[in-house]
């Protein structure tokens, strides 16, 4: 095999495997993801597909040396460095939105790199005028070229952290893609095209490299079929919980209309006696703890009857928007001098305002909290914290109690389930929580390990502008 022929196999390969990192990103539906990366693999993609089109053409150029001598000749070359600029700056952007995509100042970061880039290109195009194609095009890969693959290579390494608890493999996949597009960039942005490296031409460790970038990028891919997995089984056990608390709430509702009525008439004789033992002389101190141990439970079964009452039912209310950090204050103050006995603390984030009811959130936090103390001994910590994540207002309860079992913990949400000992508890409480979040379409998420701790996590959806 002839030299020729050698390089017109190097380059169909290189171009032609730009071209499947590209299609492997574009055949892929995104759009459901809610992951960040999703939102700017496009950019990727253009880039891949642009810059396999540019070796395709330099091996038209390379093959029909003629077009180059004629009249076309500028228009072929300014195509050249339109295709290779435009790529390598769809890189540079690729690489910017990795690193700067949960920067509170992406946007001025964004546009002080861009004006940067413009005063950057013109030494690039004088260079062009004053010293030819060559120069330009190495121009081009050293100042435009490698640091867009710096930046791509170090943002995919830094954004695999951000997905390590989604899927360890993807996160590693996306570290190697990473390691291969800095590879990449070395070859391709430092040493100029026709190189030879210990006899070996460029372009062979550029289309080795590129090769690296596919393996990479097509299995670092597939953490988006582990979120989407993620997600089914994430909606079917919300489907089952929602199923089943429909159906007892049925149950509760009767059952707690039957409960009420007796009691009531129970609790109303009771004070009815207490009353006449009290007319007649015959109250002493036993009969008035016995009483008061009485009223107290039916009280108490007054209570279990009410809680079912409100987990039954699914009242439609208007909602509106407020602050969730607000609404986290307001619950500080309901707990009143007991969060003295602990050690409180609240990191509110800068988060926008969400849709629903503030006094059933305050529920929740309520309830969380109360679990939180009942789980901590006194002087115990106890950590709320509020941030935007995803598109997700996030808000979560941390403690540093007694935690709960693997076994136990995957039936915290069922009602009636606790831990708690006898006459401590209804188990209704997770229960109640889960059916407020699910109606302000958010979810409960909940980690715990055993002597550890315990932590809450609500997400609730951003306010639509």
């Amino acid at each position: 095999m002839n030299a020729e022929a050698g390089y017109f196999i190097l380059y169909l390969f290189y171009g032609l495997v730009f071209f499947m990192i590209g299609a492997s990103i574009t055949s892929r539906n995104l759009r459901a993801s809610d992951l960040k990366v999703a939102e700017f693999f496009w950019v990727f993609a253009l880039f891949a597909y642009l810059h396999g089109l540019n070796e395709w053409f330099v091996l038209f150029i390379r093959e029909n040396p003629d077009f180059i001598q004629g009249p076309m000749s500028a228009y072929l070359l300014s195509g050249r460095i339109l295709l290779l600029g435009g790529s390598f700056g769809l890189l540079f952007w690729f690489g910017l939105e990795l690193l700067l995509w949960n920067s509170r100042s992406r946007k001025l970061w964004m546009l002080i790199v861009f004006l940067v880039a413009l005063v950057g290109i013109g030494p690039i195009v004088i260079g062009y005028f004053q010293r030819g194609y060559a120069h330009f095009d190495l121009y081009l890969r050293n100042f435009i070229g490698f640091p867009g693959a710096v930046l791509s290579g170090v943002g995919l390494i830094k954004y695999s952290s951000s997905v390590e608890s989604l899927s360890r493999r993807g996160a590693k996949n996306l570290t190697y893609a990473g390691y291969a597009i800095l590879l990449y960039g070395f070859f391709t942005g430092i040493f100029p095209t026709g190189w030879n490296l210990g006899g070996v031409p460029i372009e062979f460790f550029r289309a080795c490299s590129a090769l690296l970038i596919f393996f990479g990028i097509t299995r670092a891919l597939q953490i988006f079929d582990v979120e989407r997995r993620a997600k089914i089984q994430a909606q079917l056990k919300r489907f089952t919980q929602s199923e089943k608390l429909v159906a007892l709430g049925k149950l509760s509702a009767g059952i707690a209309h039957e409960i009420n009525n007796p009691l009531a008439k129970v609790l109303l004789n009771v004070e009815m006696l207490e009353k006449d033992l009290n007319r007649e002389g015959r109250f002493d101190t036993t009969r008035q703890t016995r009483i008061d141990a009485i009223k107290r439970n039916l009280e108490r079964a007054a209570k279990i009857a009410g809680e079912l009452l409100f987990f039954s039912h699914n009242r439609e209310t208007e909602f509106v928007a407020f602050s969730l950090n607000e609404v986290v204050h307001k619950t500080f103050q309901l707990i009143g001098s007991r969060q003295d006995l602990y050690d409180f603390e609240f990191e509110p984030g800068e988060i926008p305002k969400i849709q629903g009811v503030p006094w059933k959130i305050e529920e929740v936090l309520l309830n969380l909290l109360m679990n939180a103390m009942e789980a901590s001994e006194p002087g115990g910590g106890i950590k709320v914290r509020t941030w935007v994540e995803q598109g997700m207002v996030v808000c979560t309860v941390e403690d540093q109690g007694s935690g709960i079992s693997e076994k136990d913990l995957n039936f915290v949400m069922d009602p009636f389930f606790t831990t708690k000992e006898i006459g401590k508890g209804t188990g209704l409480g997770l229960a109640i929580c889960f059916g407020i979040m699910e109606l302000h379409g958010g979810e409960v998420l909940i980690s715990s390990r055993e002597g550890e701790g315990t932590t809450v996590r609500l997400q609730f959806p951003c306010e639509e502008e």
